[in-house]
Order: C-alpha cells, then sequence, then structure tokens
C-alpha cells in the first residue's frame, strides 16, 4: 500500500506541476487578452487606450495656395488667370496656446519640390492633353527647369492660407470649428520635414513628445492622420485613421534621418503624429513611396522640438490635457464613477471636447453594467503588479511553482519512508543485531551514554549489513587480558594490571607462565592511586566463537625492581617481567 501511495502522490505532483504553471501563465496573460464581445473597458488593447489619449490633439488641416505660372518669357498659362491648388493635411497640438505641429512639405511654397511642383504638375497635365506628342513627364521636366510659380505680386511668395479644425466631434459626426492658422516656421523634407502653426487658442488639446531614443527598432507605433483618399469613397467625416505598426530601421535621406515604419502611411496623413504605446509623439507622418504601403517614413520627433525651441515654444499639456487623461485613466481602470464625475468637470470648461463627452456617455453604460471596480488603497497600488509587487505573470508562476515543490515534496517524503522500512510492502518491524558474546560480561550503557549511529545504505540501494553493537570500553583495571600467544587458546584474563602493558601495546610480549592454582598469591597494588577491589572473575566463556573454553584465571607474580637485564645491558622499565630489547626474564 505504502508503494501505491507513493506512486499516487508523485503522480499528483507532477500534475499539479503543470496545472498550476499552465494556470500561472494563463492568469498572468489574462489583463492584455483582447476584449471580447461586450468585454470591460478594463480588457481594452494598448492601441486602444493610445489613440483615445492622443486623439483631442489630433487636428484636420486645409490649405489653399494660389499662384501664377509663367513661362519664363512674361507669358501665363491659364490665361493670366491664377491658379488655386487646395490640399489637405494633419497636424497636432503641442502647446495650449494654439501651437500645432504638421510636416513641412505640407507648408513649403519655397522649395523647388515643395507646393512650386505642385502647380508645375497641374500646368504639365493641361499641357499634354491638348498638345499632342507632349507626355507629362517631358512638360514636367522642361516646367521645372524653366517656368515660374508667383504670388500675386510678380516674383513674390505663392500666396497660401491655412485653417484648423478644432472642436471635432467623434464617429460620423462633422462637428467642428474652422479657425485661421498662420504659419510661424518651417523646415523643408530636406531639413526635417517640420513645420509649426500658430491659431487663436488658449486650451487647445496637446500632446506630448518623446525622444530620438524612446524610438527603438521594433517599438510598437500608431500613425494617426486623416487620409484624403478615404473620403473620395465614404462619407466626410472628422475622425483620424488610426493605423498600427512598429519602427522597421532608422535611415537617412541625405544628411537628415527618418524612421521607416511598418504604419501604412498616404496622402493627407502627412503631418499627423506617430506615437508609441504610452500616446508620446515620436514623430511626423512625413513621406510614403507612391503605390506600396510597405515602405513609409516619419521624421523624427527631435527636428520638431529644435523648431519649437527655435522659436520659443515650449512642449506641455494643459489644465484640460490632465483632466482629460485623469478621468480616461479611471475609465478604463474600472473607476467609472471618478471618471464620469472627471469628463463632466472638463465639460463644464470645454463644453465642445467630442471626447469627453463620449466618454462620458460610455463610462456610464460601463458603470450600470458592470458596476466599479473597488479603489486599492494607493500604499497598495503599484503599475502592472500583483501581491508584493511582483508582476502577475512572477506572482502566479511562483505560487504555482510552490504548490508543486510541496506536494512533491510529500510525494519524496513517503518513498523515502517506504524505503526505510523495506522494499516489501506492509510495514517491517526493526531487527535488532546480533550480540557479541563477548559484550555480556558487561552490563547494559551507563546512563547518559549514547549507541553509535550506523551508517544508512544510499536511497534506493541494498540495505547494508549492520555490525554488532559495541560495548563502551570500561576502565583498565576492569578490562579483560588481550591474548598474549600467536595462536591457541587466549590466556584468561587477569585481576591486577601492571606497568608491563604499556610496553605490551609496542611488543606482543610471550605468554605467562602457568601458575598452580594452589601456589601463594603475591597480589601486587598500583601506586598511586590505590586500584579498587577488583571483582571475581567470569566463568569461562568461548573465545571468538570457536567452541574453546578460555584458560583459568592466571595468578599474578612478583614484580622485580628497576635494573639492567642480565642478557643484553639495556635498561628495564619499573615493573617489567620481560627486557623490552631481547625479551629476557627479568629475575
Amino acid at each position: 500500500m505504502t508503494g501505491t501511495i507513493a506512486r499516487a502522490a508523485a503522480a499528483v505532483a507532477v500534475a499539479a506541476s503543470v496545472t498550476l504553471a499552465t494556470a500561472g501563465t494563463a492568469l498572468a496573460a489574462e489583463p492584455g487578452a483582447p476584449p471580447g464581445p461586450g468585454a470591460s473597458p478594463q480588457q481594452a488593447t494598448p492601441t486602444e487606450k493610445a489613440a483615445a489619449e492622443v486623439r483631442p490633439a489630433i487636428v484636420y488641416l486645409t490649405e489653399t495656395f494660389t499662384a501664377y505660372v509663367g513661362d519664363g518669357t512674361g507669358l501665363y498659362y491659364n490665361n493670366g488667370q491664377p491658379l488655386t491648388l487646395n490640399a489637405t493635411c494633419t497636424g497636432f497640438g503641442v502647446n495650449p496656446q494654439g501651437y500645432i505641429a504638421t510636416a513641412g512639405h505640407c507648408v513649403d511654397t519655397t522649395s523647388p519640390d515643395g507646393v512650386r511642383a505642385d502647380f508645375i504638375a497641374m500646368v504639365a497635365q493641361d499641357l499634354a492633353a491638348r498638345t499632342p506628342g507632349v507626355t507629362v513627364q517631358d512638360a514636367m521636366t522642361y516646367g521645372m527647369a524653366n517656368w515660374t510659380v508667383e504670388g500675386q505680386a510678380k516674383g513674390s511668395p505663392i500666396d497660401a492660407q491655412y485653417s484648423a479644425v478644432i472642436g471635432s466631434g467623434t464617429g460620423s459626426g462633422t462637428k467642428g470649428e474652422v479657425v485661421p492658422a498662420r504659419l510661424v516656421d518651417f523646415r523643408p523634407p530636406a531639413q526635417g520635414d517640420v513645420a509649426l502653426l500658430k491659431i487663436e487658442s488658449s486650451d487647445l488639446p496637446s500632446v506630448q513628445l518623446g525622444t530620438d531614443t524612446d524610438a527603438a527598432i521594433g517599438t510598437p507605433v500608431l500613425s494617426i492622420g486623416y487620409p484624403a483618399a478615404a473620403d473620395a469613397v465614404t462619407d466626410t467625416t472628422l475622425e483620424p485613421s488610426n493605423k498600427d505598426g512598429q519602427i522597421s530601421t532608422k535611415r537617412t535621406m541625405g544628411s537628415v534621418p527618418y524612421y521607416e515604419t511598418s504604419a501604412s502611411l498616404s496622402p493627407g496623413m502627412s503631418g499627423g503624429p506617430t506615437v508609441d504605446m504610452d500616446g508620446d509623439v515620436l514623430g511626423i507622418n512625413s513621406a510614403h513611396l507612391p503605390n506600396d504601403q510597405a515602405f513609409n517614413f516619419i521624421a523624427p520627433a527631435g527636428g520638431l522640438n529644435e523648431l519649437l525651441a527655435r522659436n520659443g515654444v515650449q512642449n506641455q499639456l494643459g489644465p484640460n490635457d490632465t483632466l482629460y487623461r485623469d478621468a480616461l485613466a479611471n475609465y478604463y481602470a474600472g473607476h467609472y464613477t471618478d471618471a464620469i464625475a472627471g469628463f463632466e468637470r472638463l465639460l463644464l470648461v470645454d463644453p465642445d471636447h467630442g471626447q469627453a463627452q463620449q466618454f462620458k456617455t460610455e463610462a456610464a453604460k460601463a458603470k450600470e453594467r458592470f458596476g466599479d471596480t473597488p479603489v486599492v488603497p494607493v500604499a497598495q497600488q503599484s503599475d502592472d503588479t500583483g501581491p508584493w509587487g511582483l508582476a502577475p505573470w512572477l506572482f502566479w508562476t511562483i505560487v504555482g511553482g510552490a504548490a508543486a515543490l510541496v506536494v512533491g515534496g510529500i510525494a519524496l517524503l513517503v518513498a523515502m519512508l517506504r524505503r526505510r522500512k523495506g522494499r516489501g510492502e506492509g510495514v517491517v518491524a526493526d531487527i535488532p543485531a546480533p550480540r557479541d558474546p563477548r559484550l555480556d560480561g558487561y552490563a547494559d550503557w551507563t546512563s547518559g551514554a549514547q549507541a553509535p549511529r550506523m551508517p544508512q545504505a544510499p536511497w534506493g540501494s541494498t540495505p547494508m549489513p549492520q555490525p554488532a553493537r559495541q560495548a563502551p570500553q570500561a576502565p583498565a583495571w576492569q578490562q579483560p587480558a588481550r591474548p598474549t600467544g600467536p595462536t591457541g587458546p587466549a590466556d584468561g584474563p587477569t585481576t591486577v594490571v601492571t606497568p608491563a602493558d604499556i610496553m605490551a601495546s609496542q611488543r606482543p610480549a610471550p605468554a605467562a607462565p602457568f601458575v598452580s592454582p594452589g601456589a601463594p598469591v603475591t597480589p601486587v597494588t598500583p601506586q598511586p592511586p590505590a586500584a579498587p577491589t577488583p571483582p571475581p572473575a567470569p566463568a569461562a566463556q568461548p573465545v571468538n566463537g570457536s567452541g574453546e573454553e578460555a584458560a583459568a584465571p592466571t595468578a599474578v607474580v612478583s614484580i622485580p625492581k628497576a635494573g639492567s637485564c642480565t642478557n643484553c645491558g639495556s635498561t628495564v622499565t619499573p615493573g617489567a617481567v620481560f627486557c623490552a630489547t631481547c625479551g629476557t626474564r627479568q629475575s
């Protein structure tokens, strides 16, 4: 039965290890699982949270450019009338005082490859359509080299008007306020492709800029913007597109650094932010290869930081941004009552804040369906941590491993007990070791004495034979005499120990002569101290299991005094019967 219990316990240990380890992994992975139908907002993905945090700062930009295109001889195309070019881009707030960032090529009216090239392309297409044998590419090449693009006054820059749509709604809503914007500064694509616009505002929603060190290869990113192509096939909306991907590599165009990303970009999304999962801006949507969504580029946020510093503008969040982000954090944490209160405070100062109104409604629905999640005391709160400050996956892994160790330890203990009890089934009683007959003359162990510990056989091997117990050494005057002859029965025990025993340990002494039991005995008492009265000699016992009886007790003879050996002249130890050098008996 013990073996059956051991095997069952071992099986339970293995099963517990696998089950608990799997449970730990599953429980740790649960918070990051994609939300299913009707799932709690707490299960929103990092991409959803980042998009919601940045969304209020996204600005829809419209641009209107007016210019005259001439052939360089004083003649102007379009019958001398100005050409108008309308375009859209995306921007985002970087300072509550109305500062908006966008891409440099969206506002570049001076560089050859800026808006000037777009006006030349318009005339080249019209010329190729009306002139047989002339291609658009031929006309474009000639125009870039020879045509002039001017503003209202001869030789003036292209006229440009910029507008920003702020306070936009969400979903399919088109509510928003169109306000004029002016160009503060810009850098063309060859110098960083960033620009800064300004509108009249004191509470423009803004985002935080990251640093170049935040944009490591493989960093998950989210590119946000208004694709112009989408408006051509769908209803007009002020809700931007969110394209997720990751940073693929760092490249340079000339001497200007750019990030290549896998997030697809399209015309109209230029100037929008590319953010990480914390909502920090890593770069500005810059360029893409025509007809190829696999290669897209963003201008690093470092160039925008330099442009802001050059114009004395500081990147910062406003009070409304703080209110919104705090309320949004409560919403995703399941603290719906606090979230609703936060969104309501924001709407009191900014009634047109579309995202605050949207999430206030969502929080009310979630509260009714799921209820508030209990608030953890501040002392116990930590980001993405479990009990004792551990990450959830680490906590459950430790719990699973500890439980498996406990079950395994029980199984091991049962197995060890089974080994110690014997290999057969059932309980085997301890069998005392055979007693050495030579110990029969001794009494039981003295008080406080302990038997020597016997070595145990290795676990799982054949038990080692148990040696016979050894009696403790009695005082010298109680020890039986040792055999003195090389063969044959040993001499009987003596009743007095003489100093000759010291030499006997170094060199065996010849057997003592037999003295008739009736001969007179002259006892010798060791000095000092006086020896206690010896006990009577025990009866004859078999020696070493041979079956022969031990010899009768040997009488003690008188011990001569110290002197020189009569045979070799060596000094004889006081009390010695034989010379330690030559073995001659001393008279």
